[in-house]
C-alpha cells in the first residue's frame, strides 16, 4: 500500500509540476531568445557604425583629392597666364626685331658698318 501511495504522489507531483517546469522552459527559452537578440542588435548597430564610419571617410579622403587637384588647377592656370603674358612680350620684341628700319640702324651704329649703294650686274641678255 506504501508503494502505492508514493506512485500516486509522484504523479500527482509530475502533473502539478508540469505546468510550472514549462512555464520555466519557456521563460528560459525566452530569455535566451532575448539574449540572442540583444547580441544581434549590438552586432548589427556595431557593423552600421563602422560601415558609415567608413563612408563618411571615403567622401573625406575623396573631397581631400578633389581639392587637391583643384589646387593643382589653379596653379597650372596661374602658370599658364604668365606664360601667355611672356610669349606676347616676346612675340612684340621679336616684330620690332625683325623691322629692316632696326636691323639697319643696329647694323650702322652698333656693328659699325656702312651702307653702300647696291651693286647692279647687267645681265648678258639684251634686248630682250
Amino acid at each position: 500500500m506504501a508503494a502505492l501511495q508514493e506512485e500516486i504522489r509522484t504523479r500527482r507531483e509530475a502533473v502539478v509540476r508540469t505546468p510550472l517546469v514549462d512555464e520555466r522552459n519557456r521563460q528560459s527559452q525566452q530569455e535566451r531568445g532575448a539574449k540572442k537578440q540583444a547580441w544581434f542588435n549590438r552586432i548589427s548597430l556595431a557593423f552600421c557604425c563602422l560601415a558609415s564610419f567608413g563612408a563618411v571617410w571615403m567622401v573625406a579622403a575623396k573631397g581631400a583629392q578633389i581639392y587637391e587637384i583643384n589646387q593643382n588647377n589653379v596653379q597650372l592656370q596661374t602658370q599658364i597666364q604668365q606664360q601667355q603674358a611672356v610669349n606676347a612680350m616676346l612675340k612684340t620684341q621679336v616684330a620690332q626685331l625683325e623691322q629692316p628700319s632696326h636691323i639697319l640702324n643696329v647694323a650702322i651704329n652698333q656693328l659699325h658698318m656702312q651702307y653702300k649703294n647696291p651693286i647692279v650686274i647687267p645681265s648678258g641678255q639684251t634686248g630682250q
